[in-house]
């Protein structure tokens, strides 16, 4: 029977997308105000409460109106010889907190799970649009774009992706003011050859949170299958000759916020433990610094102490991988002994300092001085937060419910783990 309406399906999107790209010339471009019947009348799935779908396209409507992520999805088997074009209409320019991803393929229908496919990002730490492939909860940056949505508060863009029999994806992008595709980049991947749904994910702060719209999403199956490359592909794993092994790190742009999170603070820890406070890094690139800053605050937000988070025993920079946690105490021995981690992503610092137990305010920059745009995250620390049924809070550390979310105080929790804490790895 599910063979049966796989086959149903596959057919019904064969007619209904076949050969339909985007008019080049400017009498016949449609914009974002024009009529959208496809778009609209395909099967989406998913978290539907949480965006508008009409003649104008699909648009992110988040009910709750706060932080979060959306996604939808329909069914879709096609990767080799296929085509895949949409538009996209921002309202303000993305970030490391905000922007949206298009899956070409997925293994799952829960975008915002662990799955195998690939994606096109809008936005991230980068104003560029990029594509990527994904193996479980791990994604790899096959080929980055040109950055033109840098400056722009609301873009509006069209992107086109191909991939043809041969494993070869090639993707272009067109602002809404240009008459022509620019092609992009060109790169040969075929390490999954199965899907079984695309969709979208957007992924934004509450003051965003109704600010995507996608319009005239079109796939058709007529792609030539003798592509061969026009120039070197974009391979960011092979640009690094003197330590191959080191995974790239994006530039800093002039605002950082959002792109290293704290994750979990243990401020009360137990006589057997010590304390910690651990980042994520929730970009799709390792970020690499000589050395982070931690602020400790008062609630009006002035600095009174300052420590510097580095690697004492060596001049190696912090990495923090994509999707990584890394962790600093004064005692990682105990750290490790108490929570029974393996202490990979520890860091010592002999002067951590202390943090008080009736609670405070952090703050972490790329900055020794707190200087506008340098601060990555701030977050409140306090008993109040803490939702453990017993009321118990030492020994217990504050983690948060969501990693790529920000650390506004309902994000925060008890510890679920037996050992009253993850440092260093992902929050169970």
């Amino acid at each position: 029977m599910k063979t049966y309406q796989t086959v149903i399906l596959l057919c019904f999107f064969s007619m209904l997308f076949y050969n339909c790209s985007l008019p080049a010339d400017d009498e016949e471009k449609r914009g974002l105000n024009g009529e959208d019947t496809i778009t609209s009348e395909l099967p989406w799935e998913g978290e539907t409460d949480k965006f508008t779908i009409n003649s104008k396209g699909i648009h992110l409507n988040d009910p709750q109106e706060d932080a979060g992520t959306a996604y939808v999805t329909i069914p879709s088997t096609s990767v080799k010889n296929t085509r895949w074009e949409f538009g996209v209409h921002l309202t303000f320019n993305p970030s490391a907190n905000n922007y949206a991803r298009f899956y070409l393929t997925s293994s799952s229908n829960i975008l915002s799970g662990d799955l195998n496919g690939y994606y096109i990002q809008i936005g991230g730490t980068k104003d560029n649009v990029t594509l990527y492939r994904q193996n479980g909860e791990q994604s790899k940056l096959l080929a980055s774009g040109r950055e033109l949505m840098k400056g722009d508060s609301s873009p509006k863009l069209y992107i086109k992706v191909e991939c043809d029999n041969n494993g070869y994806w090639t993707f272009w992008t067109r602002r809404e003011s240009e008459n022509e595709y620019v092609k992009e980049k060109q790169i040969k991947d075929t390490d999954i050859q199965t899907s079984r749904y695309c969709g979208i994910y957007c992924i934004y702060t509450k003051t965003r949170c109704k600010g995507f719209t996608f319009h005239h999403i079109q796939l058709s199956n007529d792609v030539e299958t003798n592509t061969t490359p026009d120039e070197t592909p974009d391979n960011p794993g092979t640009d690094l000759p003197d330590n191959p092994d080191t995974p790239e790190s994006p530039e800093l742009p002039e605002d950082v916020r959002g792109m290293l999170l704290f994750n979990e603070i243990m401020y009360n820890n137990a006589t057997d433990g010590a304390e910690y406070v651990e980042i994520y890094n929730p970009t799709e690139q390792a970020i690499i610094l000589p050395a982070l800053y931690l602020y400790k605050m008062y609630e009006s937000g002035t600095v009174y102490s300052t420590t510097i988070l580095s690697n004492e025993e060596s001049s190696d920079p912090l990495t923090i991988p994509s999707k990584g946690y890394l962790c600093f105490s004064k005692y990682p021995g105990k750290v490790i002994r108490k929570h029974k981690v393996n202490g990979e992503n520890l860091i010592e610092i002999t002067k951590f300092p202390a943090l008080n137990n009736d609670g405070g305010y952090l703050a972490l920059s790329s900055s020794k001085k707190p200087e506008k745009g340098h601060t990555f995250d701030t977050c409140c620390f306090r008993d109040e937060m803490h939702d453990s049924d017993n009321q118990k809070t030492t020994g217990i550390s504050l983690e948060k419910k969501s990693p790529e979310l920000s650390s506004l105080n309902k994000n925060w929790r008890s510890s679920k783990h037996a050992t009253g804490g993850t440092p260093g790895i992902k929050n169970r």
